[in-house]
Formats: structure tokens, sequence, C-alpha cells
């Protein structure tokens, strides 16, 4: 974090210590809280109507403050700002590693009584409470568990293209996109944005390089693995898929893509399985006779995950204090992250709970969490601010954007990115 950042942040220490929050107390018996989040797509926002609903007949009043823009950017910048207006959340979208930064201020809540109360530590895979701990405490809660390594694809434009079934490796992704493209279709949809480019690159920086060299890169943030021939080839192979994209799609957003897969006008799209859930709100079931999905090529061993989470701000009264444990509870509840998820696209953090009823593509997410949990293919999404805190994240989707929207070389941008790193490590 920023030391800018880190100045806003202890004027908000002060006025929390202090118990100057500018918020006004609300009435014990309805508490309010605003929970502040980035989900503002058809099939997201609907998923939170579902947090809104069950706290409602809780007697907690949820305001959804849902802020637009892909990967959280601007929500995370708002939030700051009114952080510095003393205008204290009930919680906030975030994520990762970045919440050891957040528990650093010493503005966040402690949410063991939810924890305990729902047994995280045995309901819950250790990979996804590892995040929510700060100094062995809880201060966040998780509501999904999400695989960033999809393919997804329609089926329709496949068998005009003559594709009998869908590519299994980089090769045979390589040669159907230019059965699609010869066939009159949109190959690859995306391409949107920085955030959205990052997303693309992170299974084919996977399937380049293998889980060891993608933690290298992405975790451990070694000069020498970034500047690296492995990331020469594996941007080279961001540029073969930029090559099918059409430039008609920048600045659209990842549901624009979505849709036009879901109505036969592109044939694949690269992203997380919240498209899952936007297929499924455009009445188009993923794993169904319209729509498939598979690993990305050369990764069907491998798991990106992205835990969604949240974290939860010291309050200054008791009925908002325990307003804060009953929603943490319920976001880790079975009920609730049985229907979150459903409409989602994700699957449950529980992996206690059964899967009945959700479609195909979910169920084999699971699937494939385990298998890659039992085999150490398991490794954290660098585009969705998992692997890494906020300025070397920073650093690679700006070099991603950069490199996508430009004449550079990909060796220059290997070495143009190892150089962004390396300043952004000193922002912590």
């Amino acid at each position: 974090m920023k030391s800018m950042h880190k100045k806003m942040l202890a004027v908000c220490i002060g006025l929390a210590i202090g118990g100057g929050f500018s918020v006004p107390a609300m009435a014990d018996s309805a508490p309010s809280l605003s929970v502040i989040n980035w989900w503002t797509a058809g099939s997201e926002a609907k998923a939170m109507h579902v947090l809104v609903q069950m706290m409602k007949a809780k007697g907690v009043n949820i305001q959804n403050d849902a802020i637009a823009g892909g990967g959280g950017a601007q929500a995370r910048t708002i939030l700051k700002t009114r952080l510095m207006e003393g205008q204290i959340p009930g919680a906030a979208q975030i994520k990762g590693v970045e919440i050891q930064q957040w528990g650093h201020t010493g503005l966040l809540a402690n949410i063991d009584a939810a924890a305990q109360a729902g047994n995280w530590d045995k309901n819950v895979p250790a990979v996804v409470n590892d995040y929510m701990k700060y100094k062995g405490n809880y201060v966040a809660a998780p509501m999904d568990l999400h695989r960033l390594n999809w393919l997804w694809y329609n089926r329709a434009i496949l068998k005009k293209a003559g594709i009998s079934a869908a590519p299994q490796s980089w090769p045979e992704l390589m040669t159907d996109l230019a059965k699609v493209k010869k066939a009159g279709y949109i190959p690859m949809a995306g391409g949107g944005n920085g955030w959205m480019i990052a997303t693309e690159f992170d299974p084919i920086a996977l399937e380049t390089g293998g889980p060891t060299w993608y933690k290298d890169v992405f975790v451990k943030l070694d000069p020498k693995a970034i500047d690296s021939p492995t990331m020469v080839k594996a941007l080279e192979r961001l540029r073969a898929i930029e090559a099918y994209t059409p430039k008609s799609l920048a600045g659209r957003t990842w549901n624009f893509d979505t849709a036009l897969v879901a109505h036969g006008k592109a044939a694949f799209q690269i992203m997380g399985d919240w498209a899952n859930g936007q297929f499924e709100f455009l009445h188009v079931t993923p794993g169904g006779p319209q729509v498939g999905c598979v690993a990305f090529p050369g990764t069907a061993k491998e798991f990106i995950y992205n835990v969604d989470s949240f974290i939860f701000f010291r309050q200054n009264t008791p009925a908002k204090r325990a307003a804060e444990i009953k929603l943490a509870e319920t976001m880790v509840s079975p009920k609730f992250q049985l229907l979150f998820n459903k409409y989602k696209g994700s699957i449950p953090d529980l992996m206690n709970v059964s899967l009945n009823g959700y479609n195909a593509c979910q169920k084999k997410s699971r699937a494939q969490f385990l298998v890659a949990r039992k085999e150490n293919g398991l490794v954290p999404s660098f585009s969705q601010n998992m692997s890494t805190y906020g300025p070397p994240t920073g650093a690679f989707i700006d070099s991603l954007d950069k490199f996508y929207t430009s004449n550079e070389t990909p060796q220059a941008a290997a070495a143009a990115m190892a150089k962004r790193v390396e300043v952004a490590k000193s922002q912590d």
C-alpha cells in the first residue's frame, strides 16, 4: 500500500480510536451497514440481493454499495476516500494479501466469534482461510471460490467451423481460432481493458510456465523469472490471442463479451467463472446444449483461484458490532453460500455442502479444485489481487495493457515489466 494511503488511513485510525465517526448511529433495533463492492453485472447484483434479503430477515439493513469497475480499482479508491471523510462502512470487498495491508491500519474488526460459530477452520479450505486472518484473528469472511483458468465456447459456432471438440492444447486452440475466423465469426471475445487483458493472461502464463514458474513471477516477484524467455513466450502467446480478438471490443466489459458467446456471435472467451453466472443470467446454462466450458488448454490439472472476501471495520455502537458478526456468519453459512454462488457462477468455500442444483461447469470446478489441492496444482490469481499486494499487481496489469495496446516487443515488455515490479515492491 502506498505511503500516501498509509497517511490517509492513519487519520482514520485516529477517528476510530477517538470515536469520531461522522456516520450517525442507527437505532439498535435496526442497525444499518454499508457493504462496498464492485459487483454491478446482472448476475452479480442478483447474487448480492440474496445477502440483502437474508440480512433483512435477521433485522439488519444492508446498503449494497456497488461501485462499477471490473477488478475493483475504483471501489478501493472510493473506500479510502470515504474512510478519510470518516464514513466507516460495515464491510468492503478486499481480498488476497491486501487483507494483510488493511490489517496493519488497525481499522479492522475481529470476527472470530462468527468463525467459531461456523467452524470455518474445519469447513473452509486452509488455502482460503489463511487469507482471512490477520495476526491469528479473523478479520474477513470468504464469499466464494472462483476458478480463473476457464475457456468458454459456443457449441454451434464450433460445429459450423468444423470443430468437433473443445481444444485441449495450445496448438489445438490456435488451429480452432483460425477455423472460426475463416467461418466468419468472432474467434475470441476479450481485451476490453487492462484488467481483462490480465485476466486472459493469467491462464496463458500458467500454461506456458507451469505452477512453479507462475509462483516465482506472481508470488515471489522474482525479477529473473519475470524478465525471462518463459515470460517472452507467454507474451508471444498473448499476442497470438490478440490477433484473433477484434479491436472493436476495446473498452467493452467482460459481461458484454460473455453475451457475444451466449448469443452465437463469438466462439470463445477466456474468463473466470463469474462468466458462468452471467451465462445463467442470460438464460444460457454452461455445460448445456449452447455453451460449453473446458479448462484453459494445457491447465486441466491446475486451478487458478480467486476468493472474493469482505473485510470488516471497527464500529462505534454495540448494535453495529453485533450486526457485523451476523453478517460474517451469514456470508459463510451453508444456506447463503449455496444460493449466492449458484447465481455468482462460483462454488461455495464450504466443502461440506452438496452442489445439487448447480450446473455441470460448477460441479466440474469443485472436482478440479479437490484434485489440484491434492496434487499441488493450486495457484493464486495475480490478475484478481490474490498473489500479491496492490502496487505489484498494478505494475503487472499496466505492463500487459501497454504491451497489448502497442507495438512493444515481447522481449521489451518482459524487461519493462520486471523494472515496473521492482519499483512497485518499494511502495509497500
